[in-house]
């Protein structure tokens, strides 16, 4: 993660009033302290004290007081690619407020905006780490939405989770299972998130897992024809990836447990 700017615990009279019509580039987390009135998008909340939103990149958005001086801490970031798989696992709500449990969040903003202003030779790698503390706390605080909407999407999910684990071998990725629902990414993987308690890449993972073990004991392909037959077009990626999933190598899990 790349973090542009931190602020933790600015304060504002009760007349204080932000208008952002093209928001602002790069994600943002607004972390309110006190009484507040937000808008995003086209969506306006009035929201008590320690409440947070993650805002994503360039969403108009206003901020004001309601009726007391505001405050709140803020963080400006961006996302790297290799973020991706860390984002994936958790169940992120975007653009809404997030009432938090505690002051928890507020204080890893405190101890990021030090660190964010100081000159250690590690700060990126700390703050890497205190920005991925603020989103798991964040997450933790997200009541699962499933079950309340997306009855539609409910049905299209479990068929795109049966076809992957029909076809471990097809070169699956976020993008095309989105497009077959013609939702954007972000919105795809929530949803899957959110219903089955898994990203959508892990579940492939573990379709072609599962049924490279299938193939190991029942079949006599060879090692190499299995990985092909898995969608790997790489045997030494296979075998990497076999030994993290069941703590030994292909051939040593055939030679565990097939029956003789």
């Amino acid at each position: 993660m790349h973090i542009y700017q931190m602020g933790w615990n600015w304060k504002h009279p009760e007349t204080f009033c932000i208008e952002r019509p093209n928001g602002h580039f790069g994600m943002q987390i607004i972390l309110v302290r006190t009484k507040g009135r937000l808008i995003m998008g086209s969506k306006e909340y009035r929201v008590e004290k320690n409440t947070a939103f993650i805002v994503e990149s360039c969403l108009p958005h206003c901020l004001y007081a309601d009726g007391e001086e505001y405050a709140d801490d803020w963080v400006r970031f961006s996302l790297e690619t290799e973020d991706s798989e860390f984002i994936d696992s958790l169940s992120l709500e975007y653009n809404v407020p997030i009432k938090l449990n505690d002051d928890s969040v507020s204080k890893l903003i405190d101890a990021g905006t030090e660190i964010f202003n100081s000159n250690i030779s590690v700060k990126n790698e700390t703050l890497n780490h205190v920005m991925k503390a603020i989103l798991r706390c964040i997450s933790e605080c997200i009541t699962p939405s499933s079950g309340k909407k997306h009855n539609y999407y409910d049905e299209e999910l479990d068929k795109i989770k049966k076809e992957i684990y029909d076809n471990p071998s097809f070169d699956w990725s976020v993008p095309v299972v989105a497009d077959k629902l013609n939702i954007s990414v972000s919105h795809f993987q929530r949803l899957y998130k959110n219903k089955f308690g898994i990203s959508c890449i892990n579940d492939v993972f573990n379709s072609r897992m599962q049924y490279a073990k299938q193939l190991l004991l029942n079949t006599d392909y060879s090692v190499k024809e299995i990985a092909f037959m898995c969608g790997y077009q790489s045997y030494e990626y296979f075998s990497r990836s076999f030994a993290k999933y069941a703590c030994v190598s292909p051939a040593q899990y055939r030679e565990k447990f097939r029956e003789k």
